[in-house]
């Protein structure tokens, strides 16, 4: 059972597919039906598939109109579920300490993205130096 297996059986009572959706579109949640796009990495799906039940669990209604100040805060809600469940804090400084000033391989480890990693530390209020 590989990560996105184990956490779908986590939630069984969502509906998840899997299938090749439009250019730019990463995840899309109705009620409590998820679809990914199966077209992009495996751990990038990973992370927009906790996103998604972010959105299932904590969100209400339609949020696709980001001019609505409620729909942003939704948007917002179930991105931070997402990422403090794919990394908990107390791991991410297990790892920091293990890695210091080293967030490539931190998200080799994590099996995320480098860029995510970044959101999440930041998410976190991690500081990350700038290079030069």
């Amino acid at each position: 059972m590989d990560d996105i297996e184990r956490l779908m059986s986590q939630y069984p009572q969502i509906s998840y597919h899997f299938e090749k959706m439009p250019s730019g579109l990463r995840g899309l949640t109705i009620g409590d039906e998820i679809t990914i796009n199966s077209t992009i990495p495996k751990d990038e799906q990973l992370e927009w598939l906790y996103e998604e039940i972010g959105h299932v669990l904590t969100s209400s209604g339609d949020i696709t109109n980001y001019h609505i100040h409620s729909n942003v805060e939704q948007e917002i809600r179930a991105r931070n579920w997402g990422m403090k469940h794919q990394v908990p804090l107390e791991k991410l400084r297990e790892m920091a300490q293990d890695h210091v000033d080293e967030d490539y391989e931190i998200a080799d480890d994590l099996g995320i993205q480098i860029d995510y990693l970044h959101m999440v530390g930041f998410m976190y209020g991690f500081k990350y130096k700038e290079t030069k």
